[in-house]
């Protein structure tokens, strides 16, 4: 019986195998390991919007505000936690949110009223302040990262907000607390922004 030049013995292939079965596993240069993080602050903006949105939750349950509307803008943050949730599968204070966000839900009245509106003590749905709140906190983790180019784009919309935030009576009906960190905020909101300038020569 002939035997082909070009064959291999099954010796050599069977080693050759296990070789690589046995070869460990190893992360690939831009593999993701976010599905493994558990804890603290992501450099995600999604992730600061949903850290707002539980903020704006407790507030307005705590101010008795309006349950429908409360439930309008739960539907918004229930489906940006459960994209996130896919990112970051076993994140315990998103995990947290989402819970929260579903308890909250299932206790809403399906028979309280669509037309009301949250008062003003509860700027949930104001826009300059969520993004200032929003971006301001995201700029910081950005900036810890030595991501200055998205951090100063994101400090740019902070300070638009901050020309309009504060305006006199801008918060007149805001809680205490919540009126207190804008403008505790400005003087680290100006140094980031100067960083930021700074470091991508704008």
């Amino acid at each position: 019986m002939k035997t082909s030049a070009f064959a291999v013995p099954v010796a050599l292939v069977m080693t050759f195998l296990a070789l690589v079965l046995a070869r460990p596993a190893v992360a690939g240069l831009y593999d993701s390991n976010d599905k493994d993080i558990t804890t603290g602050e992501l450099a995600d903006q999604d992730y600061w919007w949903a850290k707002f949105d539980n903020m704006m939750l407790e507030l307005a349950v705590k101010q008795h505000q309006p349950e429908e509307r409360i439930d309008v803008n739960l539907a918004s943050a229930t489906r940006r936690l459960e994209d996130l949730l896919k990112k970051y599968p076993k994140h315990e204070e998103l995990l947290k949110f989402k819970a929260r966000a579903d308890e909250v839900h299932k206790m809403i009245d399906p028979n309280a009223s669509r037309s009301a509106y949250f008062n003003p003590g509860c700027p949930w749905e104001e826009a300059n302040f969520a993004q200032l709140w929003v971006n301001w906190h995201y700029a910081k983790v950005l900036i810890a990262r030595n991501d200055f180019q998205t951090a100063h784009s994101m400090l740019q919309n902070v300070m638009q907000n901050y020309d309009i935030m504060l305006k006199p009576d801008r918060m007149k009906d805001y809680p205490e607390d919540l009126r207190k960190w804008v403008i505790d905020a400005k003087p680290e909101a100006d140094r980031m922004y100067a960083l930021t300038k700074e470091k991508t020569h704008s």
